[in-house]
Parts: C-alpha cells; sequence; structure tokens
C-alpha cells in the first residue's frame, strides 16, 4: 500500500470539507497567515475563502497586536474566549468572538522539520458577536411566547367561555401588547350550511390616533394576557367598529380554490403576504384591509379547516417577521381547536335541550292522552246519563207547568210548581250544552264572507239592546274576506259574546263588534263598557263548568273555544285599557293566501 499516496489523499479531503463549512473558521501558519479559510470565514470577511490564503491576520483584525502570536510556536490564548474585531472588505467593522486552538502540522518534504512536537499552527474559530445577540434575543423571545401560550391555552380551555368570548379572546391575543402584538386582527370561519368563507368578527383600531389611545388605555390596564383575555374592557370594544364594518365584507366562496384565503385553509400553513405578493385574491384583501402587507394563518383541526386568521400591522408600519409567523401558526392551531370544542360543545348542549324537550313533548303526550281517554268515557257517560235525565225531565216539567196552569193565582203551590218549572228548564239547558260540548260536530262548511255572518248574527240582538239601554256599534273591515267556515257555528260564537256583554251591562252602555284583517287570518273582537274581569280569572274563562254568573252551566265559552279551534282559530279575553273586556277569535287564513 502507498502510504504516503493515503495520507496525502485523506490531507485533500480534510482539506476540501474543511473550505466548505458554513462556520467562519480560519487554520494560521507560523508566520502568522491564513493557510486555509472555510466558506463560512469568506462570508463573513467579504471574499472567496481561497482569496483569504496568504493574507496576514494583522491586516484583518483590529488590533492587529491582538493576533499577532497566533500560529507562532503555539503561542496561541486559549485559555479564555476573546472579544476582537474583524475589517469587512466593504469597510464594516464586525465584533467576532474568537476562540484559538493550536495543533502540530508538518509539511510534506519539509527539511527543516522538527522532531518535537510543539505546535507550530493554529485552528482559529469566529463567531460574530450580532449574529450570537440576534440568535440569543430570539431564544428568548420564544421562551416568552411559550409562556403565553400558556396562558393562552388556560384562557381558551380553562375559563369556561362561550363561543363568542373564545373568539373574541382568540383576536384581543392576536393584538395585545402581552400576547402577538399584531395592529389589527380578522377572523373568517366557514359557514358550512351556505359552503362559503364567512367573516365573523375584528378587533383593531381604525388610525393612528386611535391605536395611540388604545395601547396606552392597555399599558395601563394590570394583569396578564389571561386576564385581558377573558375580561375584555367594554370601552376598547367600542373602538372595533370600523375592522367589523371590514369583516363583515369578507365572504368567500369555499368553491373558490385558487383564492389566498382558501389556498391557506387547504395547505394548513401560515403565510406572509408581501408588497410584491400576486396570487388569487390578494388584490381583494389590500382593498378590504387598506393595506399591502398581512399574513394569513389557517384554523384547522383533524376534522379538517374551520376557518382562517388574518393579521395585519396597517397602522404601526412594523415588519411581520419570521417569529411573529411561528407563533401565529402555533396560535391558530391552539384557537382552532378551542373553537371547535366550543362548537361541538354547544351542539352537544342544543342536543341536549333538543333531547329534554322531546321528552317533555312525550310526557306531556302521554299525559294528553291518557286525559283524552278519560275524558272520552267521561264524554260517552255524560252522554249516557244526559239522555237518561232529559226524559224524566220532561216529564217532571211538564207536569209542573200543568199544576201551575191549574192552580189559582191565590194558591201557595203555585210558587212551588213555578220554581220546579224554572229549575227544570235551567237543568234542560245545561243537558243542552252538555251535549253540545261532548257530540261530534258535522262539517258542514261552505265559502262565506265573513263580515256578512258576523253583521248578521249581531243585528239579531239589535232589538234587545235596545231595550235594555246598550248601544250596538259594528265595525266590520276585512274587506269582503271569504273563508271555508260553518256559519251557524260561528254565529253562535260571536251572539255568545254578545249575550256576555249584554250581561255584563246590566243597566245599560256599549257593545262594538269588529272585524280586521291581521297577519295570517281575520280577528273578531266583541267590546263592551262593563267592570271587566278579575286577573286571576282571565285564564279560567274559557275552561270547562267555569262562570262568573249565578246562572249559565259554564259551558258557553267553552264551546266557543271548541268552535274556533275545530276552524284552526284561537279566542282571547282581556281587559280593555280604557274599560270593560274585550273577547276575540281569529280564524286562519288559507295556506296558500297571501297575508293583508
Amino acid at each position: 500500500m502507498d502510504h504516503r499516496g493515503f495520507l496525502r489523499r485523506r490531507a485533500d479531503l480534510a482539506t476540501a470539507g474543511f473550505e466548505a463549512a458554513e462556520s467562519p473558521m480560519l487554520v494560521i501558519n507560523p508566520a502568522g497567515e491564513i493557510a486555509v479559510a472555510s466558506k463560512g470565514a469568506g462570508i463573513m470577511l467579504g471574499l472567496e475563502n481561497r482569496d483569504l490564503v496568504g493574507v496576514a491576520l494583522e491586516n484583518l483584525f483590529i488590533p492587529p497586536s491582538s493576533v499577532t502570536h497566533c500560529g507562532a510556536d503555539g503561542h496561541c490564548n486559549t485559555s479564555m474566549l476573546r472579544q476582537l474585531q474583524v475589517r469587512h472588505t466593504g469597510g464594516d467593522v464586525i465584533p467576532v468572538e474568537v476562540q484559538c486552538s493550536p495543533f502540530t502540522a508538518y509539511y510534506e518534504g519539509d527539511g527543516a522539520r522538527e522532531e518535537s512536537d510543539r505546535p507550530n499552527h493554529c485552528l482559529m474559530l469566529l463567531a460574530d458577536i450580532r449574529k450570537r445577540d440576534q440568535e440569543d434575543q430570539i431564544r428568548a423571545a420564544r421562551l416568552a411566547k411559550l409562556s403565553l401560550l400558556n396562558q393562552v391555552s388556560e384562557a381558551l380551555y380553562g375559563a369556561n367561555l362561550t363561543l363568542d368570548q373564545i373568539l373574541e379572546a382568540v383576536l384581543i391575543c392576536m393584538t395585545a401588547g402581552q400576547g402577538l402584538r399584531f395592529n389589527r386582527a380578522f377572523l373568517l370561519l366557514v359557514n358550512e350550511a351556505d359552503d362559503e368563507l364567512k367573516g365573523e368578527i375584528a378587533i383593531g383600531p381604525s388610525n393612528a390616533d386611535e391605536a395611540s389611545r388604545i395601547w396606552q388605555d392597555l399599558a395601563d390596564q394590570p394583569g396578564d394576557l389571561f386576564e385581558m383575555m377573558t375580561s375584555y374592557d367594554q370601552s376598547i370594544k367600542q373602538t372595533d367598529v370600523a375592522v367589523n364594518e371590514i369583516v363583515r365584507n369578507m365572504i368567500l366562496p369555499l368553491d373558490d380554490v385558487e383564492n389566498i384565503l382558501i389556498r391557506v385553509m387547504a395547505d394548513r400553513h401560515v403565510l406572509r403576504v408581501r408588497g410584491d405578493t400576486t396570487m388569487s385574491g390578494v388584490d381583494t384583501i389590500r382593498r378590504w384591509l387598506g393595506c399591502s402587507e398581512f399574513a394569513v394563518a389557517p384554523l384547522t383541526t383533524r376534522a379538517g379547516s374551520i376557518g382562517v386568521i388574518v393579521a395585519d400591522n396597517a397602522i404601526s408600519g412594523a415588519e411581520i417577521s419570521d417569529l411573529d409567523l411561528e407563533f401565529l401558526q402555533m396560535f391558530a392551531n391552539q384557537s382552532a381547536g378551542a373553537i371547535e370544542n366550543s362548537r361541538l360543545y354547544r351542539e352537544l348542549e342544543q342536543r341536549l335541550l333538543d333531547l329534554r324537550r322531546a321528552h317533555q313533548k312525550q310526557k306531556d303526550d302521554q299525559e294528553t292522552l291518557m286525559r283524552m281517554e278519560r275524558l272520552s268515557v267521561m264524554g260517552e257517560t255524560s252522554a249516557i246519563v244526559a239522555h237518561e235525565l232529559r226524559n224524566p225531565l220532561v216529564a217532571i216539567g211538564g207536569f209542573a207547568r200543568t199544576l201551575m196552569r191549574n192552580l189559582d193565582e191565590s194558591d201557595s203551590n203555585r210558587q212551588f210548581a213555578d220554581i220546579i218549572s224554572s229549575e227544570v228548564a235551567r237543568m234542560e239547558t245545561i243537558i243542552h250544552d252538555l251535549l253540545d260540548f261532548i257530540r261530534p260536530k258535522k262539517r258542514l262548511r261552505k265559502e262565506v264572507v265573513v263580515d256578512q255572518i258576523v253583521g248578521e248574527a249581531a243585528d239579531r240582538f239589535q232589538a234587545e239592546l235596545e231595550g235594555k239601554g246598550v248601544r250596538l256599534e259594528m265595525d266590520l273591515k276585512t274587506d269582503g274576506l271569504t273563508l271555508d267556515l260553518h256559519p251557524g257555528e260561528i254565529q253562535q260564537v260571536v251572539q255568545n259574546y254578545i249575550v256576555n256583554a249584554m250581561q255584563a251591562q246590566p243597566d245599560g252602555g256599549r257593545i262594538e263588534v269588529r272585524s280586521r284583517l291581521v297577519e295570517g287570518g281575520a280577528r273578531i273582537e266583541v267590546r263592551d263598557g262593563g267592570p271587566g274581569f278579575a286577573d286571576d280569572v282571565g285564564e279560567k274563562l274559557f275552561s270547562p263548568f267555569f262562570s262568573t254568573k249565578t246562572t249559565g252551566s259554564g259551558l258557553g265559552l267553552t264551546i266557543c273555544a271548541q268552535i274556533i279551534k275545530s276552524h284552526g282559530g284561537i279566542t282571547g279575553a282581556m281587559n280593555n285599557p280604557e274599560g270593560g273586556a274585550v273577547f276575540s277569535f281569529i280564524l286562519p287564513l288559507p295556506r296558500n293566501a297571501p297575508n293583508p
């Protein structure tokens, strides 16, 4: 084996590797000149590394005396790192940190080779102090940002915030001095129902003066980022009107896959838009924001993308750095998870609420079914009892009336016969109303003019009302509306209302019958000038067998409600603020009929 050739090839390989190194390194010979220079050293000094070979150190370092002994008989100072200066070929002076490592080396064919192993060369490692300080600052900033991300996580996941509060907290962290320090932030979320990306909320000042005031107010507020995110100052919140006007215009179809916002969601990576960036949709966003540079971060979860955050420094004009983008990406990932969790929690709450409502409805339906079954049995029984009672009552009433006719006016028994006859008549009325209430109605309906049948029902009482000193007024204005109704049943309801109004004014008064078109139907009212009714009986007026009068069956208004309900309408009663009571019902319009 040619050992000499092998050693030569190994030395050439080591030299080539040294010259290609990115780190600034120099090999200094015993004469204090550069024997080999790395690529990184050439970049630092502004020369090709091969052009540095043979250059004396004294021509590069300031002061020259600081490197006089480097490479000379191993007199390098290796006890500490030295902070020196080197001169760039462009004239700049660069502060560097120097570390020397002396070593022994001989050149092939060197006749002056000594047998001793005393160091005669120096390996010099250079470090740009400015770059090192910058890296230290970046590391410190990363540590500070990681602490902030911990506070963000506590606020978003541990503060029991609602979805709206989470969206607000996300943008607060984006713009707060304790947070990511952007001037403005805009949040857009995917609206799956409309298949679009839609602006939801934004935070930030509208101009420099407003920004100065807000930032001063924030600086004066005690507390950390967690407190700020969970208790946003309402006075500051009022300044977000302008940016929220902007964000409301931010609407994009999800199928516009070339648009920058949609592409960022698909790529799942933060993007910085500079002044010279040309992508689909960039000009539109610049027009929205009023600035040329901004950053876009996707809000993504395992299930997919849920939106984007757009942030800029439109007020201060500060550059968006790589570190800003790095933490914007991390922050967006955290925020997306919190937003999605809140959405799922809200959806779960809604489903639980719907489940409770369905369970309650099922329970109510079961109770209603059981009540209807009981009422059905009671109705059948009542019908049988009513029919069985009607025959003897007819006989009793007939005998009582015959007895009255055969008794003299002076006979005391005539009074008793009269009482029997009156009570039998009242019982017959109750039985008649009871049978009307429980027996099924025949659907004998036809197209009729509402105002016509209401007016006819009221006119029948004109003479009786005049005799009792009650003035009847009619104000019918449904404009000839025709509905499919049972005329007799609707007139029965109107007449029942009028009778009640007349009985409420035994000493005379006024009754007004009105009709009006309302949304979805026709409203008919009967107003009186009586004393009205007590608040505690208002809900019972249409209940079976409830009555405020000493006579009657207590089924009149119940039958009215039943009739109107069978027509698909509703009944009601209230006290008139001007005095008296108002009884009403609404008949619905056909489904295909236009609203008035």
